[in-house]
């Protein structure tokens, strides 16, 4: 019997503009055998389900009809540099990982994309961006992704925020990049790959929490132990959107991943811990 939770140990607070938030909790940026211990937990720990997926606080909280296990349409659009969002401007997608990288990022992206709609029914379309500010327009994409400075070097990495309702007009679904990080395609050398944290985050946007299962893409922890949605994330989406119409699932083994929390319009963010001393 799959097992699923609507929130736990969530502490929900709401802005002015009606956004949900989820209050700061810091994450780490470990190695994979320390994701292993640090997410183990004590000797006592209950054992965790292999389908212990968690749900995001939205409601009806999933893109498309409200009925649960049906699929959806989502559009999507990229913010081009200056376009206000609560606290900044954001800035030239086509710098964030190097000058002139935007179409390189865009097929990174594309990717995280094309990872969730293989193993669920989802289908995803690119239209244009309107460039009005944040959580203003109903004439962009669903999913708004776009950059702008966080809080300088290794702090939040990204934040992504979740489906509706969600915020006064169409915050749901959008996903800021930190751009003061190192963005890199893959898991080689310095920085963080685009493909895996922006697959977490879309995670959020689709209508995911963070998991405790370990080896979990929606887990709290960022490791390059392996790639893309594994066993727990594809058991959770499957229950927000079905199972794909046209695509075999694959059923990779559980491994460490990712992490971190740093709010939510339904928004979740990555913060990287400062290694102990």
């Amino acid at each position: 019997m799959r097992f699923f939770v609507i929130s736990r140990n969530f502490n929900y607070s709401f802005t002015k503009r009606g956004i949900i938030v989820f209050n700061k909790i810091k994450f780490a940026l470990v190695g994979a055998g320390v994701a292993l211990a640090l997410m183990t937990g004590s000797a006592n720990a209950a054992p965790i389900s292999s389908s212990d997926f968690v749900l995001g606080p939205t409601t009806p909280g999933k893109w498309g009809s409200s009925v649960m296990g049906t699929g959806a349409s989502v559009t999507y659009s990229f913010m081009s540099a200056g376009i206000p969002t609560d606290a900044t401007s954001t800035t030239d997608l086509d710098s964030l990982m190097g000058p002139g990288t935007f179409s390189l990022f865009k097929t990174i992206v594309e990717s995280a994309f094309a990872a969730w709609s293989a193993v669920a029914d989802l289908t995803f379309s690119e239209v244009p961006d309107d460039g009005a500010p944040f959580n203003t327009t109903l004439g962009s994409g669903d999913i708004r992704i776009g950059a702008h400075a966080f809080d300088g070097p290794g702090g939040t990495l990204a934040h992504g925020f979740f489906p509706p309702v969600n915020g006064a007009v169409s915050a749901a679904g959008d996903i800021h990049f930190d751009s003061a990080e190192i963005w890199k395609d893959g898991f080689v050398g310095p920085g963080f790959d685009v493909f895996q944290v922006m697959t977490h985050e879309l995670g959020h946007a689709l209508g995911l929490a963070h998991t405790a299962v370990p080896g979990s893409l929606m887990n709290e922890f960022y490791t390059e132990a392996f790639s893309g949605p594994q066993a727990d994330d594809i058991a959770g989406m499957q229950f927000i959107y079905g199972a794909p119409t046209t695509t075999p699932i694959p059923v990779p083994a559980a491994l460490p991943l990712m992490g971190s929390a740093f709010a939510v319009m339904g928004l979740f963010g990555w913060r990287r811990r400062r290694n102990a001393a």
